[in-house]
C-alpha cells in the first residue's frame, strides 16, 4: 500500500501565515458587545466551525464573567448567533486578502503532484467565506481538486465528515492511504477520527499565531523553542509527523510511504488532556485498523 491522496487545511497551512484573518473579525464581534478577547484565546480554538469557535470563546471564564457583568446573565444561543453574524460578515469581506501562499507552497504542490497524489482540502471556514477565498487562492497557485467547508457537513472538526467527503469525491480508500496536513490541533484530531495519517505544520500555524514577518523577526533561539513547543503539542494531539514548514512535506510523505510499505497503519487514536479543541459532546472509541 502507498499514499493516494493528501488533504490540506487552508488558513495557516497553505495561505494566511499565522491564520490571522479570523482574529480581527472575532475581536470586532466581541467588542461590539463590550467584551475584549485576546488573540491568544482566539487561536486556542482555531480550526473548528466558526460558530463553534464563538461558543468556545464564550465558555472561557474571563469572557463569561465579562458577559455576565455587561448583560447580567449568561450567554445563550441567540448571543452566539449575533456574534457569529458580525464575525462572519467581516471574514467574508476580508478573507480574500489573506490568500497569500505560505512559504514553499509551490514546491510542495509540485512534489505532491509528482508523487501522483490526489489533492483535497477541508477548512473551519464556512462556504460564504470559501467562495471568496477559493478564487483568490487559485490566482496565487493553490487549486485543490476538492474543497468542503465546515457548514457543508453535519459537524465540523474534530468530527471526520469533511475528510470522508474528500475521500468520496476523490474515490480514494482505505483511510490509511490518505494523509491530512494542518496547523491546528483540530486538524490532527479530525485526521485521527477519520483513521488517516496526520501531519502538523508548525511555523505558519495558528498555535504560534504570528505573521511571517513577526516570526522571522524573533530571535533564533526563541523561534526554535517556540517551534519545539508547538511540535510537542501536535505530537501529543496525535500527529504522526510534524514539519517546520512545507519545504519538509516531501520528506514527511516519503516517511509515511515507507511505513505503509512495512505494513504499518496509522496508530490508534489517543486522547490527551492538553488538547484545546472545544468539546462537541462526542468521544469516539479507538479506531480499529
Amino acid at each position: 500500500m502507498c499514499l493516494k491522496a493528501i488533504i490540506f487545511d487552508w488558513a495557516g497551512t497553505v495561505v494566511d501565515f499565522g491564520s490571522l484573518c479570523p482574529i480581527s473579525a472575532f475581536q470586532s464581534a466581541f467588542l461590539a458587545k463590550g467584551i475584549t478577547v485576546s488573540a491568544k484565546d482566539i487561536h486556542r480554538f482555531m480550526g473548528v466551525h466558526k460558530r463553534d469557535h464563538i461558543q468556545a470563546l464564550l465558555s472561557l471564564p474571563d469572557v463569561a464573567a465579562g458577559w455576565q457583568n455587561n448583560f447580567k446573565r449568561t450567554s445563550n444561543s441567540d448571543d452566539v448567533d449575533s456574534l457569529y453574524k458580525i464575525a462572519e460578515q467581516q471574514m467574508v469581506e476580508t478573507v480574500a486578502a489573506s490568500a497569500v501562499p505560505t512559504p514553499f507552497l509551490a514546491e510542495a504542490l509540485a512534489a505532491v503532484r509528482k508523487q501522483g497524489l490526489r489533492i483535497g482540502s477541508t477548512t473551519g471556514y464556512t462556504s460564504p467565506m470559501m467562495q471568496r477565498l477559493v478564487p483568490a487562492a487559485k490566482q496565487n497557485g493553490f487549486d485543490p481538486e476538492f474543497w468542503i467547508a465546515s457548514d457543508q457537513v453535519p459537524q465540523g472538526r474534530p468530527w471526520p465528515w469533511m475528510i470522508y467527503k474528500n475521500m468520496e469525491y476523490l474515490k480514494v480508500c482505505p483511510p490509511a492511504a490518505v494523509v491530512k496536513i494542518g496547523d491546528t490541533l483540530a486538524d490532527i484530531e479530525e485526521a485521527n477520527n477519520a483513521g488517516i495519517w496526520a501531519i502538523g505544520v508548525a511555523e505558519s500555524s495558528s498555535l504560534i499565531g504570528k505573521s511571517e514577518a513577526e516570526f522571522k523577526a524573533m530571535p533564533a533561539r526563541s523561534r526554535n523553542q517556540t517551534v519545539q513547543k508547538v511540535s510537542k503539542q501536535f505530537a501529543e494531539a496525535g500527529a504522526h509527523s510534524v514539519i517546520k514548514n512545507l519545504s519538509e512535506l516531501k520528506e514527511a510523505l516519503k516517511q509515511i510511504d515507507e511505513r505503509l510499505e512495512k505494513g504499518q497503519l496509522p496508530p490508534q487514536l489517543k486522547r490527551h488532556p492538553s488538547s484545546s479543541s472545544p468539546k462537541v459532546g462526542w468521544k469516539p472509541a479507538p479506531l480499529l485498523l
